[in-house]
Formats: structure tokens, sequence, C-alpha cells
């Protein structure tokens, strides 16, 4: 064999290798940081996660991409300013589901833990008087991009919780 073929193809399958290695390295490490949030579907209607604010309230969040902001209600929020001080961010105009425009308060809520592996921190959060759930909006669903959701069993599945 001439070595000018012998050294193209030593080089290629050392090439094709090589790639081979950096698929599979970079194909587990994506899986590695994928995390599976179990979503609950309630009679009502809608997805809901689970969630603790500020280590210190438990709620369950309707995921709604309808909603721009996280929002609570005010028993939530009651909870939460019992237990820990939340800094004031400034007033928004809200359009309600039912057409209303509302003012509502934003806060800053420094942690929003979704599971032991996905925290999101430093989140505005709406503070909605007449609200009867809270609300996990695009402005926390978009730290957890990209995700995908899973109807059966219901479940959300992101690559980009931090802790």
């Amino acid at each position: 064999m001439d070595i000018k073929k012998h050294t193209f193809f030593y080089c290629l399958q050392r090439f094709g290798y090589f790639l081979f290695v950096i698929v599979i390295f970079h194909n587990s490490t994506a899986l590695a940081g994928e995390v599976n949030l179990p979503m609950t579907h309630l009679p009502a209607g809608g997805l809901y996660l689970h969630a603790v604010l500020e280590n210190e309230v438990v709620t369950q969040m309707l995921v709604d991409t309808g909603s721009s902001y996280v929002a609570l209600s005010k028993p939530t929020f009651d909870k939460l300013n019992d237990t820990a001080e939340l800094e004031f961010s400034r007033y928004i105009y809200a359009a309600m589901a039912n057409g209303r425009i509302e003012q509502a308060p934003l806060y800053l809520l420094r942690e929003l833990r979704l599971a032991d592996n996905c925290v999101l921190r430093n989140i505005e959060v709406a503070v909605l008087l007449n609200a009867n759930r809270d609300i996990i909006g695009l402005n926390a669903l978009q730290l957890l991009e990209p995700f995908t959701l899973k109807l059966t069993p219901p479940a959300l599945t992101s690559q980009n919780c931090s802790t």
C-alpha cells in the first residue's frame, strides 16, 4: 500500500473515532443535565407544577403560557410575607382572563424551587388580589428553556435547571 493512502486512511480512521467520542460525550452531558418535573392534572383543568417559594411556602402552580409573569394569589403572598421579606419591584397593569385590567404589584422572589435539582432565582412575581391559584408564567418558563411538556404521564422536562 502506498504511504500516502495509508496516512490518509489512518487519519480518517482517527478523525472518525474523535468525532464519535465528541458525539457520545455531548449526548451524555445533555442527558445528565435533564430534569424531569412531574406535573399534576387537576379535575378543574390545567397542569400544575409542585413548587416551594423561598424555602417556606409550598404551592401548586398552574403552567400558563398565556401569563407573562409568575402570579401569586393573595393568600400565598400573605404566607410568604409572614416568613420572608419580599422586595417590591414596581407596578404593572395586568390583563385578566375575564378581560379586566388590574394594577398589580411586582415583587422579587429570591427562590422558586421546582425540585431539589431545579431552582429558579430572582424572579419577578405579580400579586393578584382576586386570584384563586398560583401561576408559573413565561418569565419563569423561559428560564427552563429548552423544555418539553409531556401529557401522559404529565411532566415538564427541562435541560436548563440550576441549583
